[in-house]
């Protein structure tokens, strides 16, 4: 977990606070302020993740917190049954609906 927060720490940023919890269920977290568009900052961390070499995660919008990002291991998805295509990052309650999914992505 400590090289994700390295690789979020390279992105420039004002910190406002963080936490983290000692439970193996429950993962830390960190709130920030960035000085740029949420579209910008969602950018950055893709990027930063990506230079970092950490491709074992997946970066979503959090649908029930505005402006906010979950990262995730994309090994304990399948376990949460959230599947995600390997190709844009959608987002799928079923591996059928991954798999038609991603067949379209050959078609265009």
């Amino acid at each position: 977990m400590n090289e994700i927060f390295n690789a979020i720490n390279q992105i420039p940023h004002r910190l406002i606070g963080s936490q983290e919890i000692n439970s193996v269920a429950l993962p830390q977290y960190v709130e920030f302020e960035f000085s740029g568009s949420i579209n910008d900052f969602e950018d950055a961390l893709h990027s930063s993740l990506e230079k970092n070499s950490i491709l074992d995660y997946v970066v979503t919008r959090d649908s029930l917190k505005e402006n906010t990002f979950t990262l995730l291991k994309t090994g304990d998805l399948g376990q949460l049954g959230i599947y995600f295509c390997d190709f844009c990052e959608a987002f799928f309650n079923s591996e059928e609906g991954k798999y038609i999914h991603e067949r379209a992505h050959y078609f265009y």
